[in-house]
């Protein structure tokens, strides 16, 4: 070990049912910014018919 430099400390494995919680709530979060990508492709598109000169 370098002089300085201090140990990272390694996280503890999760526990199963964590992991489906986890693995539930990215699910979510996945689809809440489909749905906000979503939104943003269709108001770029509306301002591309509407506003031509930009």
């Amino acid at each position: 070990m370098m002089p300085g430099r201090t140990l990272r400390k390694v996280a503890p494995p999760a526990a199963p049912a964590e992991r489906g919680v986890v693995a539930e709530c990215a699910l979510q979060l996945r689809r809440i910014g489909d749905k906000w990508d979503l939104r943003q492709k269709i108001l770029n598109l509306l301002t591309k018919l509407f506003r031509p000169e930009t």
